[in-house]
């Protein structure tokens, strides 16, 4: 089997900026699998990994760049360095937001929440504000 990653033995290797899609990410179960675009084994993506970039989860089929190093258990993301959205994938519409154009939207402040319910195959959830 071919890998893009050097790996002797039981050693572990520095880690190497690759480009990759997410194959699928569950942020219940804390961790995922990122498909690497030179090919090669699946790329483990932990929740923690994920955390210090500043998200608590990520889209399936999203594109990522990360430093991964392989371990004697396999592949693993490090750091995370960039994101992008699902290529071809709108944004759906939220019918409440009335007449309000994207630059308005766009243009509110921000609120601290968290986020109570996202069922990824429905594609909405719920948040909670805090105070």
């Amino acid at each position: 089997m071919q890998t893009g990653w050097k790996m002797l033995g039981e050693t572990v290797t520095d880690p190497e900026e690759i480009t990759g899609t997410v194959k699928w990410f569950d942020p219940v179960k804390g961790f995922g699998f990122i498909v690497d675009d030179r090919g090669g084994p699946d790329i483990l993506l932990h929740a923690n990994v994920l955390r210090n970039f500043g998200q608590g989860s990520i889209a399936d089929h999203a594109q990522i760049r990360v430093r991964v190093q392989v371990t004697p258990r396999g592949a693993q993301a490090v750091e995370v360095l960039e994101i992008a959205p699902p290529e071809g994938e709108a944004l759906a519409p939220i019918e409440d937001l009335g007449d309000n154009t994207h630059d308005e939207i766009a243009a509110l402040p921000l609120e601290p929440a968290r986020v109570k319910w996202f069922e990824k195959t429905k594609g909405f959830g719920f948040a909670n504000v805090f105070e």
